[in-house]
């Protein structure tokens, strides 16, 4: 008879439980939509009334989905316990705890653009202080309220169940019906506008947490209307990167300017001296100098990769098979830009990845060259009979690399700097330096600087010099932080007129325009590397964080917004 007895009191208590739960839920439902008001505020400007539904049945469908989650992974299980009165503390506990999770993954995508993930919340772990960059205060007062609201929500839940008179309350249901509504509504717009390319919605993808709409593709393949073609092991695709993010939009300069870019590969700042780099030391002075650039990588195909497209080496492999063409080439085909490449002293199959790397690899647009001299003697003939045209010419310029001490570096500089003061001197002979931008940096260090740290910034610290006709460049010195990644989308600004943002098809801005950065991201092996003014920090694979200067190494802690904007800059052309 106990055992009897013992089992309907159990039975009882779940039922309790279970229905204490739906009315407990729904109350945290409504909370957790309105703290997910914070990922529309912080989500980007909608451009279009439809991507605004969009953006507000996503927001309604999607946190009720998550909440939704939750009551089966979590609360529908504990009602099993049998003991409504310990139901009700662990289901309180375990909502606040939720709760400050949405909170934490709020603040994140308000500063930073991204969600808790399990690399995000190992950095947390590991930084028990909260010492990470990021503004956590509002938790003084979060906490509190958040225990507060869920004490409510559990004394109004169990004062429902307990209610004598039967009453019809159809709030829940219609709040129901509109949220289920949202979900399976907001899903629907994603696949059209996947299938259609509609970016202003698209875009939105990534606002909320946990969020994996379907697309297009996976809807269609899911229901065998066209192939899996990833299930095909045909190798890598362009599917997966968005590039540029947006249509390139540009404006007419009203002085059409030719661009000419000289590599002196194997050079760094300390080699400018007024003994051997006369001459380079006077453009320095005379024009836009630059005087913290640095090489992102200690490669020279990184490096001109880098320069070339504006983004990081990870996408060089999938962008050269498969042709993609970076911003400024395709804006200077359509404005029928004559472009020419000059390279020296590398063999044929570096020349051959270089040609295939620009787009320059039909009708001989790179030419491959046997040293320095012969090179820029061919780049201003090139030039001179091509001067009606609208031009852009880059010249890399490679022997300094193949010198083998530190002596004969030394003099074949000085007999290149001299060259290049005379393929400047014959341009200016051919009235071409007042429509013309002509861009003096490195692409490679000087090999014979040494450095006992990872990174050595005096070895990668190169000259970036820009001589521009506008007057107001002149004489100019600047310390603002610069790289390889700015190159392009200076080029595509100032000479081309592109409107788009900097950031919608490069991690580099216009170094004109440009404010001070706190660092420039890049990477080496495994390792994300921060180059600040001072140092560069260094974050290991195995989550060891270091700060090397020429001198020394030491233990550092990790900086979590800057390491967090460091890989979303990465990743931002990865679908």
């Amino acid at each position: 008879m106990t055992k009897l007895q013992n089992q309907f009191l159990t039975k009882e208590q779940t039922i309790r439980s279970t229905t204490w739960g739906h009315h407990f839920i729904f109350l945290n439902c409504l909370l957790a939509i309105l703290s997910g008001f914070t990922y529309v505020y912080g989500a980007p400007q909608t451009e279009s009334f439809i991507s605004f539904v969009y953006l507000i049945a996503t927001w309604l469908g999607q946190i009720s989905f998550l909440v939704f989650l939750c009551f089966l992974i979590f609360f529908f299980p504990l009602t099993f316990i049998g003991n409504f009165k310990v139901y009700r503390i662990i289901s309180i506990v375990v909502a606040f705890l939720l709760h400050i999770l949405l909170l934490v993954d709020a603040k994140l995508f308000l500063s930073l653009k991204v969600h808790l993930s399990w690399s995000v919340v190992s950095l947390m772990i590991r930084d028990l202080t909260f010492n990470t960059g990021l503004n956590f205060n509002f938790m003084y007062i979060a906490i509190p309220l958040v225990i507060f609201l869920e004490l409510v929500f559990a004394r109004l839940a169990t004062r429902e169940i307990y209610r004598q008179e039967v009453r019809n309350n159809y709030f829940p249901a219609i709040v129901m019906t509109v949220v289920t509504a949202c979900f399976i509504t907001s899903h629907g717009i994603y696949i059209w506008a996947d299938a259609s390319n509609y970016e202003k919605i698209t875009n939105l993808r990534s606002v909320y947490p946990a969020h994996y709409p379907m697309t297009a593709k996976s809807f269609l393949t899911t229901h065998g209307w066209i192939e899996d073609i990833t299930a095909q092991g045909n190798g890598s695709s362009t599917s997966n990167i968005a590039y540029p993010l947006t249509e390139i939009k540009f404006e007419e300069k009203n002085v059409q300017k030719n661009i000419v870019t000289i590599f002196i590969n194997g050079l760094s700042y300390s080699d400018l001296d007024a003994d051997t780099t006369p001459n380079l030391i006077k453009l320095k002075m005379d024009n836009l100098s630059f005087e913290n650039h640095f090489l992102p990588y200690d490669d020279l195909y990184n490096n001109l990769f880098a320069s070339w497209f504006g983004l990081p080496i990870q996408y060089e492999e999938i962008f050269t098979s498969h042709s993609v063409e970076n911003v400024s080439n395709d804006v200077m085909q359509k404005e029928e830009y004559l472009m020419r490449g000059f390279i020296s002293a590398v063999n044929g199959a570096q020349g051959e990845k270089l040609a295939r790397m620009t787009g320059m690899n039909t009708n001989n647009k790179l030419k491959n060259l046997s040293s320095d001299i012969v090179l820029l003697n061919e780049a201003a003939d090139f030039i001179e009979k091509n001067s009606e045209h609208r031009m852009a010419v880059t010249l890399s310029l490679n022997s300094l690399l193949n010198m083998n001490s530190i002596e004969a570096h030394k003099r074949h500089l000085k007999l290149l700097d001299s060259q290049i003061n005379k393929f400047l001197s014959k341009l200016e002979e051919m009235n071409l330096t007042d429509r013309t931008m002509i861009i003096i940096s490195s692409s490679m260090g000087n090999k014979f600087i040494g450095g006992t740290s990872i990174y050595s910034k005096k070895k990668q610290r190169v000259p970036f010099i820009i001589i521009n006709p506008d007057a107001e460049n002149k004489g100019v010195t600047r310390n603002v932080l610069t790289s390889s990644f700015d190159i392009n989308p200076t080029i595509a600004v100032e000479i081309l007129g592109v409107t788009t943002p900097c950031v919608n098809y490069g991690i580099g801005d216009d170094v004109l325009a440009l404010e001070q950065r706190d660092y420039i991201p890049t990477t080496q092996g495994n390792n994300l590397l921060l180059i600040s003014q001072d140092a560069v920090t260094i974050y290991k694979r195995n989550g060891k964080v270091v700060t090397t200067t020429e001198e020394e190494i030491r233990p550092a802690r990790a900086n979590l917004e800057n390491l967090i904007r460091a890989m979303r800059d990465f990743n931002r052309f990865k679908k």
